[in-house]
């Protein structure tokens, strides 16, 4: 398996992530500044992907854990994009779309691309990287607050 088609794998599978919090940003308009963080840091987390590719710094992938299998990626991507074809089906309570959201952020391909970007930033800046580090708790963390209220 190739580092970039990975790097493309965790592209599609965060693209899916980005366009499924935006449909719930629409489902849940009262909740919208809450998907809206989560909707900005997936695209972020697209941009940086999509620059590490267009600048080649691929290869840096190699110094890293072993990646998660085409076939994780895959069936993640499936996951998720499944999820919003149903959230567009069918109405979704705000309980149940937290948990989808805590179940794809606590994935091992959304953990390995968090990874991955914190690892590339830190051949860089160690800060950023302790910055995304806690971004990535972050998320799992901003979700189960979320969730409390929601009970």
């Amino acid at each position: 398996m190739e580092e970039v088609d990975v790097v493309n794998g965790c592209i599609k599978v965060e693209n899916s992530v980005a366009s499924l919090y935006s449909k719930l940003m629409e489902v849940f308009p009262e909740n919208k500044a809450f998907w809206e963080v989560l909707l900005n840091d997936e695209r972020e987390h697209i941009a940086f992907l999509t620059d590490v590719k267009a600048q080649g710094l691929i290869s840096e992938m190699e110094k890293m854990d072993l990646p998660p299998s085409m076939k994780l990626i895959q069936s993640s991507l499936k996951m998720v994009d499944k999820a919003g074809s149903r959230i567009s089906d069918e109405p979704i309570t705000m309980k149940n779309a937290l948990k989808l959201a805590l179940k794809i952020e606590e994935s091992l391909v959304e953990i390995y691309t968090n990874e991955m970007i914190a690892n590339l930033l830190s051949c860089e800046d160690g800060a950023s990287y302790a910055e995304l580090k806690n971004d990535e708790k972050k998320h799992v963390d901003r979700i189960r607050k979320e969730m409390k209220k929601t009970k």
